[in-house]
């Protein structure tokens, strides 16, 4: 009896100790979203999900991130709609992602719409669809996705939806460059080493017509909410 009885003083108070320090390491910004997020708030969900995701505010946990961008998600938050899909994606869920990004995109989220385009370019959890890929990559450019506008800059200068047109290329670069968020610093590198090489294939009267395409056109969405945001997690260009 004495050592059962020591036994479970020892579960219950390592038991204690677990949660204790799991609160121990929560911010109180992150103790304040979680309250909101259990009493339904979505926005507080989603944040609770992107504090473990990216280990600011919380530890970092993906199931435990996963756990809180599946409840926003399924409350209808576009943001954690793309976040979740994009976790199912590195898992290699492809169908299962397609379908949490159709949700969001369907919103107007421009980084799901680009990563729907993806698995429909690359056949992933569907059969593959260029002409699809390619229709939804001009959406998510249009709503402010830099990383689309790469994609068809690339889609063009390949010949993958036709010859290939590297004035296109080169003038789907030049706004993915311009258009590129503060936090694209991957992406804004990258152009700045191929939009050297793409002009030097190109004549005078070729790079002008780049120039003005480029200067007279703006994302239909540049202004919105989520074209500010751009990209919360790698996609997987």
């Amino acid at each position: 009896m004495k050592t059962s009885l020591v036994h479970l003083c020892f579960v219950v108070l390592a038991t204690f100790s677990n949660i204790a320090m799991a609160d121990w390491f929560l911010s109180s910004e992150t103790k304040s979203l979680i309250a909101k997020a259990e009493a339904g708030d979505t926005d507080a969900q989603f944040r609770v999900g992107v504090a473990y995701d990216f280990g600011k505010g919380a530890p970092r946990d993906g199931k435990e991130a996963m756990k809180w961008y599946r409840m926003a998600a399924e409350n209808g938050n576009a943001e954690a709609q793309n976040s979740f899909g994009s976790g199912l994606q590195a898992e290699k869920r492809y169908s299962e992602a397609l379908a949490w990004y159709e949700k969001a995109s369907a919103q107007g989220h421009a980084v799901a719409t680009n990563n729907l385009a993806y698995l429909y370019d690359m056949g992933l959890g569907v059969k593959q669809d260029r002409r699809k890929g390619f229709e939804l990559y001009s959406q998510a450019a249009d709503l402010g996705s830099a990383e689309a506008m790469w994609n068809m800059a690339n889609m063009h200068g390949s010949g993958q939806i036709g010859e290939k047109d590297m004035v296109a290329a080169c003038v789907w670069s030049k706004r993915a460059r311009k258009y590129a968020k503060p936090g694209e610093r991957q992406l804004q590198s990258h152009l700045n080493r191929v939009i050297p090489q793409l002009e030097q294939m190109l004549s005078a009267e070729q790079l002008d017509s780049c120039k003005q395409q480029l200067e007279n056109w703006s994302p239909v969405a540049s202004n919105s909410k989520d074209a500010q945001l751009g990209s919360q997690q790698d996609a997987p260009q």
